[in-house]
């Protein structure tokens, strides 16, 4: 069965070790599955100010992610794709 993790530990992974299933877990959670979303938000820098009608975006996409793009966002009766993409230090966005 494919899922998201229960939690990130955080810990180095290196030739001798590899994650294993937390026995005690009560899967799935809800904060784990949601994590996901989050750290979309968070190198999207995506903040809405919605009494106003207005998204914010700051992103900065990592190494191994050069583009990425988000379908059907929503802000009040807004509706709105935004596709981001990583060229060497810089990222950019381009409301689609």
């Amino acid at each position: 069965m494919q899922q998201l993790p229960e939690l990130y530990a955080g810990i180095e992974r290196t030739r001798t070790n590899f994650p294993v299933q937390y026995l005690g877990a009560n899967v799935p959670q809800a904060w784990a599955a949601g994590s996901i979303f989050y750290l979309l938000q968070s190198i999207l820098g995506i903040r809405s100010d919605a009494p106003h009608g207005t998204l914010y975006v700051d992103p900065e996409l990592p190494d191994w992610l050069t583009e990425i793009a988000v379908s059907d966002l929503r802000l009040g009766d807004q509706v709105f794709d935004i596709e981001f993409q990583r060229k060497g230090d810089e990222t950019t966005f381009r409301v689609a």
